[in-house]
C-alpha cells in the first residue's frame, strides 16, 4: 500500500549521505559496517553507535568508516534509509504478485499488511524509527508524493484499477502519506503489542474511508 515510513527519499539519502563505494572491497566493508551498527542497535540502543564501537565491531579501521560517512548519525540514516527501501520492495513485490483485476482495497491491504509485517521483523528499523520520532520535526519526517512510498502508493492503485481526480492526485497522496506517516510513528511508540495493532487496524480503515470517498469525488 503505500507504506508510512519516515525514511527520507532515496535518491535525497544516496546523494547528502554515504559516500558510494566504487569497487568490491568498499561495498564489503559498507555492508560490514551497517551491520556492526544495526548489531549495536539491537543490544544497545541508537545512543550506544559510534564510529569507534562501528569499527570494532566490525573490525575495520575507524578511517574506513570515515571514508564513506561522515559520522555516527549518517551511518544509522544510511541504515534506515536500506530498511525502509527493503520493506517497499517486499510491498511491491506482495502486489506483483496479484493477479491483474483484484478490487484496490484489497492490494491496498496486501501492501499495507506486507508493510506492517516487514516492519515487525525489524526491530532495530523500528528504534531507528522511534527516535526520529522523538527528535524530528513534523517537516523532517513526512513522506512526500514524490518518495518512494508515495510511488508505491499510485501503484497499488494503479493495479487496483483506479485513478485519482487529476486536480486533487497530489494533495490527496500527500494527505494519505502524512496521516499515515505521523499514525504509525506515534503507534511505534507504543510497547503494548494489542495497542500497537489496534491502531494499525484503525489506520487501514481510515485510509480505505478517505481514498473511497476521493475517488467517488
Amino acid at each position: 500500500m503505500f507504506m508510512i515510513s519516515l525514511v527520507k527519499q532515496a535518491r535525497n539519502l544516496q546523494k547528502d549521505g554515504m559516500r558510494e563505494p566504487t569497487q568490491e572491497r568498499g561495498r564489503k566493508r559498507v555492508e560490514a559496517i551497517l551491520a556492526a551498527a544495526a548489531q549495536i542497535v539491537a543490544r544497545s540502543g541508537v545512543h550506544a553507535v559510534t564510529t569507534t564501537d562501528v569499527a570494532k565491531t566490525a573490525q575495520v579501521p575507524v578511517g574506513s568508516v570515515y571514508q564513506f560517512f561522515e559520522g555516527a548519525p549518517d551511518i544509522l540514516q544510511t541504515l534506515q534509509w536500506r530498511m525502509g527501501a527493503e520493506i517497499v520492495a517486499e510491498c511491491r513485490a506482495a502486489v506483483d504478485a496479484m493477479p491483474d483485476g483484484e478490487d484496490w482495497r484489497d492490494v491496498n491491504r496486501r501492501s499495507f499488511n506486507t508493510y506492517w509485517d516487514g516492519l515487525l521483523a525489524r526491530p532495530v528499523y523500528i528504534a531507528l524509527q522511534r527516535e526520529a520520532t522523538v527528535t524530528q520535526s513534523l517537516s523532517q519526517s513526512m513522506s512526500t508524493g514524490e518518495s518512494d512510498i508515495g510511488e508505491l502508493l499510485r501503484y497499488c492503485l494503479a493495479k487496483g484499477g483506479v485513478t485519482l481526480p487529476p486536480a486533487r492526485e497530489d494533495a490527496i497522496i500527500e494527505t494519505v502519506l502524512g496521516a499515515l506517516s505521523a499514525l504509525t510513528d506515534l503507534a511505534l511508540l507504543l510497547d503494548d503489542v494489542a495497542a500497537r495493532d489496534l491502531r494499525r487496524r484503525e489506520m487501514e480503515h481510515m485510509t480505505e474511508l478517505y481514498l473511497a470517498d476521493a475517488l467517488e469525488g
